[in-house]
């Protein structure tokens, strides 16, 4: 029998008669069986059946043979359906747990400090706390804005995308948001509502914020888009901050235009109570209301759910890792804590009396063993040298004043307490935290504080990249948080060139004089916790030396009075003698000379580094 090209289309084959030497042939009316009769392939055969049958030896099987072939295949899907049962219900199961995401504000200003402590490192611990409560019960994802860019309303990042996530992996990823740049709100809910996947699923966001939307955008507005083009997005807003409460109330829109609640914390523990609520609302919802019967009396209804600025162009700024922090130049700390840790105030419980016993005076407890020690930052070092410990009475006298315990210089310090409530507040150069401490009766017990430090280092330097003498600039660190006056709290005043300065993490502004008059630059740095920020302010300023002469370069007169001022004719400067000298920045002025009841006055420019001598002539 000669051979024929296999052709390449399937269904097209050579006679039956050629086929009797090869594996396979199609099946189709019109083919001859084994023994040269005709025969038509049944219809009741499964579709491979239809396309193919097998020739040879399983050509002369009978039908028995097929239908147990037939069985055998059909066991071997059932034990597959068996064994993939589980991993499909798995994954329906992970499907149908609540979606949530967290978006969280990394702006500049959550290192501002409330109680001491910094926001940002509050927020860290009370979502550090709420994550075994999210493992295992929620489809989660992380996203936070402001964390990259010291200002942009760009800087969006989903930081853990939707998924079923570990608790550590939620803890370790917050704990490596620092934050840097601006508040992008607006822009974060749209990017949340991706990320959540809104418009296929029921959805919630958490939001976290301590101050409005800078970046132009209106969350209000989003907030409802979102809510119209989702399947069931609920957006669940608490806003952190205390100074702001007031104007941190517009953004009660976004859950009111949402389904969603809106809460107000001014510490962590409210913090924690907000963010608590919220994730149970998520996790385990309240059924929806039953509908109204129609009949005179309505069904009773559930009740209701209550509810970044970049370095400023005069300075530069690096930081490096910090390895130690010596050479502080700081003030003693007051020996009364400014506020104690803020702890939620506890709900009084209801109490049925109980029949009137005997009382029995108890014995009075043995003290406690109680050591401390403080750690530089999350993941240490242990702080070695430099501490100052001090215990507080946990509750003020009549003055307001917390009572003084004791104080100690040590770095790991034991002392013995009586059964009670304490406060500790380790010092550490500016960077200090208060801790509220209860000791019970029993065994020794062990406190470490995390101070979250940082290390801050200025100097000084003319524009043109002189450097300045240490001795002619000092600087004044304020708060980075102002009042609703546009006030400051100063941290430390009179600070030198070169100096280590201990300050809890967060930003700060600095105020850099350059002499005595108004040679003055204000600047913004950030610290970060277990680093040594360096920052240079430069001046653009120059020394001037006046004289009050009867001809040009003739003799200093003595007895004259002088007033700088600017074109505008502000006070500068006021001084007296013969040759005063004074730093001035650069710009224009008018100097006036009073001699002997008249005056003489003279206009001159200041470029920045040329020291000048300017003569006002008696004419």
């Amino acid at each position: 029998m000669g051979s024929q090209p296999v052709d390449a289309d399937l269904g097209e084959r050579y006679p039956c008669s050629t086929m009797r030497q090869r594996q396979w042939r199609p099946a189709g009316a019109g083919c001859h069986n084994a023994r040269g009769m005709r025969r038509d392939i049944r219809p009741t055969l499964r579709i491979w059946w239809r396309h193919w049958r097998p020739t040879g030896r399983l050509a002369r099987f009978g039908g028995r043979s097929r239908l147990a072939l037939l069985g055998c295949l059909a066991a071997g899907l059932a034990v597959l359906l068996a064994a993939t049962a589980p991993v499909l219900r798995a994954q329906e199961s992970e499907s149908e747990k609540p979606r949530l995401l967290l978006i969280l504000d990394a702006s500049r200003s959550m290192w501002g400090q409330i109680d001491g402590i910094n926001k940002i490192v509050s927020t860290r611990s009370v979502i550090g706390q709420s994550a075994n409560q999210l493992e295992g019960k929620s489809q989660f994802g992380l996203m936070a804005y402001g964390h990259r860019q010291a200002a942009g309303c760009r800087d969006i990042e989903t930081v853990l995308k939707m998924g079923p996530h570990k608790a550590e992996a939620i803890t370790k990823a917050v704990n490596g948001i620092k934050p840097k740049g601006s508040t992008p709100i607006a822009a974060a809910l749209g990017e949340g509502a991706k990320a959540v996947g809104s418009e296929q699923h029921k959805a919630s966001i958490i939001l976290i914020a301590d101050g409005l939307d800078n970046c132009k955008g209106d969350p209000c507005a989003v907030a409802s888009d979102l809510k119209a083009k989702g399947k069931d997005l609920t957006i669940h807003t608490i806003a952190f901050d205390r100074k702001e409460k007031k104007a941190l109330e517009a953004l009660s829109c976004v859950a009111e235009n949402t389904g969603g609640t809106f809460a107000s914390a001014t510490n962590e523990g409210e913090l924690q109570a907000a963010l608590a609520k919220a994730t149970a609302l998520v996790l385990d919802p309240p059924p929806p209301a039953p509908p109204v019967a129609a009949a005179p009396a309505a069904a009773e209804q559930p009740g209701a759910t209550a509810g970044a600025t970049e370095t400023a162009p005069g300075a530069e700024q690096k930081t490096d890792e910090l390895a130690a922090l010596d050479g502080t130049a700081t003030p003693p700390q007051s020996e009364t804590p400014s506020q104690a840790e803020s702890v939620a105030p506890a709900r009084q419980p209801t109490v049925t009396p109980a029949p009137e016993k005997k009382q029995v005076a108890a014995a009075p407890a043995p003290p406690v063993a109680v050591s401390f020690d403080a750690l530089l930052t999350e993941t240490g070092p242990q702080i070695k040298h430099g501490l100052v410990w001090r215990i507080f009475d946990s509750k003020p006298g009549t003055d307001g004043r917390y009572k003084l315990i004791n104080t100690y210089r040590e770095a790991s310090p034991t002392t013995e307490l009586k059964p009670g409530q304490y406060l500790i507040n380790a010092a550490y150069g500016l960077s200090h935290l208060t801790k509220m401490v209860t000791v019970q009766g029993g065994e020794a017990i062990k406190e470490t504080l995390v101070l979250n430090a940082g290390g801050l280092r200025l100097g000084s330097t003319m524009a043109n990249g002189q450097k300045l003498p240490p001795n002619s600039v000092n600087y004044d660190i304020f708060a980075d948080e102002s009042d609703q006056f546009g006030n400051r709290e100063k941290v430390i005043g009179d600070a030198k060139p070169g100096l280590i300065i201990r300050l809890n993490a967060g930003a700060y502004h600095i105020v850099s004089t350059y002499g005595d008059a108004n040679a003055i630059v204000r600047a913004d740095v950030t610290v970060e916790p277990g680093k040594l920020t360096e920052a240079t302010v430069n001046h653009a300023a120059a020394r001037v030396t006046f004289k009050l002469v009867t001809k040009p370069g003739g003799e200093a007169l003595a007895d004259a009075r002088w007033s700088i001022l600017t074109p505008g004719g502000d006070v500068v400067k006021e001084s007296a003698g013969a040759l005063p000298s004074h730093i001035l920045a650069a710009g224009r002025y008018t100097v006036l000379a009073r001699y002997q009841g008249k005056d003489y006055s003279r206009d001159f420019a200041i470029d920045t580094g040329e020291v000048k001598q300017i003569e006002v002539v008696i004419r």
